[in-house]
């Protein structure tokens, strides 16, 4: 029962984190085309619009990394695995999420002292906006953190279903994921 709340709780989360970041990046697509038309048309000079659309890219890319993964969308090389035995594949699936799981905790461990050290020595930008630091620099921790725990759940779901000894027969190729191969054959 806990393990349910908790999966149903990082699912949410990261579901949450995946439309924050979708509008990050569509907010600093508005920034920077603002920017431009104030510095181009207006010949107007801009203090804080690069550096806000480098934030809100920087959230995007750590922040909603969780969101990615749950739907499976990262970048797959799968050369290979599409020809390996269903188990063989699912072995190596498995050992490449502990892995990744393991470097992303390992970034997050040590992104958290730098973050914390940008708000005890409350570090400002150097530009005339001069931002505090520490926002920008808590999107790197909250990120891994937030990808460690959606491969863990990944990994407890792959774990289940590998001594259940249920394994997919075919792989499906990551790139062709969201694609409807029968309606584009009849187009």
């Amino acid at each position: 029962m806990f393990w349910k709340a908790l999966k149903s709780l990082i699912q949410g989360l990261s579901v949450v984190t995946g439309y924050l970041s979708a509008a990050a990046i569509a907010a600093a697509s508005l920034i920077i085309t603002e920017a431009v038309f104030v510095r181009k048309v207006l010949d107007i000079s801009t203090i804080w619009q690069t550096e806000m659309s480098v934030f809100l890219l920087i959230f995007a890319t750590f922040v909603g990394s969780a969101y990615v993964q749950k739907n499976d969308h990262h970048l797959n090389v799968d050369f290979l695995l599409v020809y390996l035995p269903p188990k063989v594949r699912e072995s190596f699936l498995l050992f490449g999420s502990v892995f990744t799981m393991l470097l992303s905790g390992i970034i997050g461990w040590y992104a958290y002292p730098m973050w914390w050290e940008t708000v005890a020595q409350n570090w400002h930008s150097e530009s005339l906006w001069g931002p505090p630091l520490w926002i920008p620099y808590a999107f790197i921790p909250f990120g891994m953190t937030l990808l460690v725990l959606q491969y863990l759940v990944q990994i407890v779901d792959k774990l289940a279903k590998f001594k259940a000894g249920e394994f997919d027969e075919e792989i499906v190729r990551a790139e062709l994921k969201d694609i409807d191969l029968e309606a584009a054959k009849s187009e």
